[in-house]
């Protein structure tokens, strides 16, 4: 990590703010972890270090809005898997990413080294996951929001009837949390009937019940998507989708809802009988019907590095440039309510990053990354391992 002792003004980039056009020929000027000036005319102070990026890209850095990172190192080894529930135990809101999330993962410095600077990491399995966490992908104190969100998968298993039950229940442990919420006392002291999951559970779905929680929903069929905004709206969520492969044949009922979108571009293929009308522009035309998209991979941690890859796809597909660059940094922080994320603006926290060139071109890439004001080395294993054992070119 390389420490900042003093302001540090980046000078002469193209910035995309990721919250509009670019500013051409401008300077960033950082100061105390977060920007204060972005612009064309920002006066350097004298003491400040000057980066100089004449011809350079700046972007705010890059944010995968539903990741693995940090709790998912080798999936085909238990020990290096966390956050995730086995089939015996479908409902665990409970359940906290926060307690397992190794910031010392293998799998973080190639994602920071790819300009990803922020993360949304999530529980995977059973029908209540648990809660997410938002991390910045610093080296000290990187979680900010320890109870980010709740998740919920209704995709189904490979059995019959397992779509059902699993509305079923949902709707029994909603309906639970419901009535938990009203009647704290009665259930404390015992004189409410028996609930169909433990008090720890209840507490955070009362929240996601009050709004306090965004609850994502894991889907992917239209029939499903369907389903998911009627529960939404039954009990009044702040309701996220993710997936969505059939979003596309549904977009005007997702627009009218309101409800946010988190989607691979490039996923275009029927996988399963979940997403047999996948297409190629799924994102372009939920987000050609008014509905908030977000890029995300959809978890694999070891390929956070194609996040910028995704959007660049998009846009090769006709989405515009400027919403699919908003698309992997303003807009998930924007969805899960992280305000000073997301965006080089005064105020904002100082994540960003410096490119060679066109930020959503594969033959580009960051030269300098930003993460709470502090320059971070770019330095992964696979780096180490290549210089280690390289051979060294014979004269």
């Amino acid at each position: 990590m390389i420490s900042l002792l003093a302001a540090v003004a980046i000078v002469g980039a193209t910035v995309y703010t990721g919250e509009g056009p670019p500013f051409e020929n401008a300077t960033i000027l950082i100061e105390s972890n977060r920007v204060q000036a972005v612009g064309p005319d920002v006066r350097v102070p004298t003491d400040a270090r000057v980066i100089e990026a004449h011809g350079a890209f700046v972007t705010p850095g890059l944010i995968d809005a539903s990741s693995r990172l940090g709790v998912n190192d080798v999936s085909q080894e238990p020990s290096s898997v966390e956050a995730t529930l086995d089939r015996g135990d479908p409902v665990r809101a409970a359940l906290r990413v926060a307690d397992t999330y190794n910031p010392a993962s293998l799998t973080i410095p190639p994602a920071r080294a790819a300009g990803i600077t922020s993360a949304v990491i999530v529980p995977v399995g059973g029908l209540i996951s648990g809660l997410s966490i938002w991390v910045d992908l610093a080296e000290e104190s990187p979680i900010r929001r320890d109870a980010l969100a709740l998740h919920v998968a209704l995709g189904a298993e490979r059995r019959r009837g397992s779509r059902t039950e699993k509305f079923v229940r949902l709707r029994e442990v909603l309906q639970d949390a419901h009535l938990y919420r009203d009647n704290r006392g009665p259930y404390i002291s015992g004189r409410l009937r028996e609930l169909s999951v433990s008090a720890s559970d209840l507490e955070v779905l009362s929240r996601a019940l009050g709004g306090e929680l965004p609850v994502v929903f894991r889907v992917d069929r239209a029939s499903e998507i369907r389903t998911a905004l009627g529960i939404i709206r039954e009990y009044e969520l702040d309701g996220v989708l993710s997936g969505a492969l059939e979003g596309w044949s549904v977009a005007q009922e997702i627009a009218r809802a309101e409800v946010p979108v988190l989607l691979d571009p490039t996923q275009n293929l029927p996988r399963g009988f979940d997403a047999l009308r996948a297409r190629e522009d799924n994102a372009l035309r939920l987000h050609r019907a008014g509905v908030t998209v977000a890029f995300t991979d959809g978890g694999a941690s070891h390929f956070a590095t194609r996040l910028r890859q995704l959007a660049g796809n998009a846009v090769a597909h006709g989405y515009p440039y400027e919403a699919a660059l908003a698309a992997i940094t303003s807009i998930p922080a924007r969805i899960f309510g992280v305000i000073d994320a997301g965006s080089i603006r005064p105020g904002a926290l100082a994540n960003l990053v410096v490119w060679t060139g066109d930020p959503l071109e594969v033959s580009s890439w960051a030269t300098r990354v930003f993460v709470r004001g502090i320059e971070v080395s770019l330095q992964t294993r696979q780096d180490l391992l290549t210089e280690r054992y390289m051979p060294v070119p014979q004269p």
